[in-house]
């Protein structure tokens, strides 16, 4: 009888054990958190560049994302049951070379400045409510042969198609055999308003004006065909600035062959409200490919063109590259570019720097890029 009661003894708290250990497990495997990121710096170098006193020169310098963004995030999941989830993501994006986090163009400083959404996803597919990078964000990353590079797409639209969309809700299907579509509207928040912005401070139109869009894609193993068309409007709810507040229509596609990658896109932006003698129209062209050498290292070249009305006329971007994978995680990059301006037009040969009416100007970096 002593035996048996011991055994029993012993028993007890183990069958406790189990169930907690149980219970710990089934918690685990509903709820899910991940923590991710990506840092990227490397040495840039620029030519024919607006000094002090009107001079000019090359300029060198330790710069962050310039083969991509350097951010961090959380995301995570919770089991609602049935096959439908709870989800989250918030991101934000910070250069490498100083530590500073980047602000969105319409939150500068803004810590979570790429997204903070959350959201339902099941099999009706995907609902997000809060902040996210625009309809066009993702889709022009897939189209582009340097990946939205410093030299990129983004370049000779001066980042048009790579803003991101407060106050937003959007909806994507599930996948029907490669194609799927999404919808997004970010609101303007603007009493009396569906469509009008938040009036900043200074009355300066900025990236607070309403936004809408849809994004559709036929994606299979060889090849993939989007369209993507969305509208930005200004804080009074009109397209009055090309380049910012305006109408975007992009189409494009790619095909894999063996191991050479072909693009090419489209991409027409209209702005129906802008002063009078200012360009209201655009057209965007590009063409690319990437050719895997050996599995770790992939070469890259991409050629861009824009048309601008209203005297602006055109610029060419020519853009050869490498990335040389050390691992899963750990890359070396080295990107070369030049940005051909007309006589009238002005775009810098990287998004975000200094163009000169007239003027080409040359770009080279290379750095590392790891991601965890």
């Amino acid at each position: 009888m002593k035996k048996a009661s011991k055994v029993a003894f012993v028993a007890k708290p183990l069958a406790i054990a189990a169930v907690m250990a149980g219970a710990c497990a089934s918690a685990q495997a509903q709820t899910n958190v991940t923590v991710y990121g990506r840092i990227d710096a490397g040495i840039n170098y620029q030519s024919n560049q607006a000094g002090a006193n009107g001079s000019r020169g090359s300029k060198w310098g330790i710069d962050g994302n310039e083969w991509g963004t350097s951010m961090f995030g959380f995301k995570g999941s919770e089991d609602l049951g049935g096959g439908l989830k709870a989800i989250f993501t918030i991101e934000s994006g910070f250069d490498a070379s100083n530590g500073s986090v980047n602000g969105s163009s319409s939150n500068p400083g803004t810590l979570w400045s790429r997204r903070s959404f959350v959201g339902l996803s099941g099999s009706a597919g995907t609902l997000k409510m809060g902040k996210d990078l625009a309809i066009q964000s993702d889709p022009i990353w897939a189209l582009d042969p340097t990946g939205q590079q410093a030299l990129s797409t983004a370049t000779l639209v001066k980042e048009r198609n790579w803003p991101q969309t407060n106050n937003m809700v959007s909806y994507e299907t599930p996948n029907f055999g490669g194609f799927t579509a999404t919808v997004m509207h970010g609101f303007g928040e603007a009493a009396g308003s569906f469509t009008k912005g938040v009036p900043s401070a200074t009355g300066v139109v900025s990236n607070n004006g309403s936004r809408d869009g849809i994004s559709l894609a036929y994606v299979q193993p060889t090849y993939e065909l989007r369209a993507i068309y969305d509208v930005q409007r200004d804080t009074n709810g009109q397209y009055s600035t090309l380049f910012n507040s305006s109408k975007e229509l992009t189409l494009g596609g790619t095909v894999t062959i063996d191991k050479l990658k072909l693009f090419a896109g489209y991409e027409n932006l209209r702005a129906n409200s802008v002063a009078t003698g200012q360009p209201d129209r655009a057209n965007h062209y590009w063409l690319g490919a990437n050719y895997q050498i050996t599995p770790a290292l992939t070469l890259i070249g991409a050629a861009y063109h824009v048309n601008v009305n209203a005297g602006v006329g055109s610029a060419n971007l020519f853009v050869l590259g490498g990335n040389y994978s050390l691992s899963k995680r750990t890359l070396l990059y080295a990107t070369v570019g030049t940005v051909r301006n007309g006589a009238n037009s002005d775009f810098a040969v990287e998004y975000g720097g200094g163009g000169i009416k007239g003027q080409n100007q040359q770009a080279f970096y290379t750095g590392i890029s790891h991601s965890f």
